[in-house]
């Protein structure tokens, strides 16, 4: 048991009172939709000068490419021919025998030529 007594003190508003609370309803100034727009409109102007930027650069590897294995195929097919006439010759119509292919990509050649 506290051997004490402690007296009860209440709480009581500050002198002259508490200031007065502003509830009143207040918005934010608003961004003009000519700011939005302009926004907008340069993220895509630069996203699309990107998109077609990479296009033409991809466009170019592609092309070289496909000099280069045109430019290849006639010796990859050589080089097959060989492997086929110094390989034992058996009769391809009891075999599952079919020609070495060279690659889809260089058969996709040979039809665009």
């Amino acid at each position: 048991m506290v051997g004490y007594r402690q007296k009860w003190v209440q709480d009581l508003p500050p002198a002259g009172g508490f200031p007065k609370l502003t509830y009143a309803r207040t918005s934010v100034s608003p961004i003009p939709g000519s700011y939005i727009f302009a926004g907008v409109f340069s993220v895509m102007a630069i996203g699309t000068y990107i998109f077609f930027e990479d296009k033409v650069k991809r466009n170019a590897r592609e092309e070289e490419e496909k000099r280069r294995l045109s430019m290849i195929l006639p010796i990859l097919q050589a080089e097959n021919d060989i492997n086929f006439l110094a390989s034992p010759h058996q009769n391809v119509y009891f075999t599952r025998w079919m020609p070495p292919q060279i690659g889809k990509r260089a058969v996709a050649l040979i039809r665009e030529i």
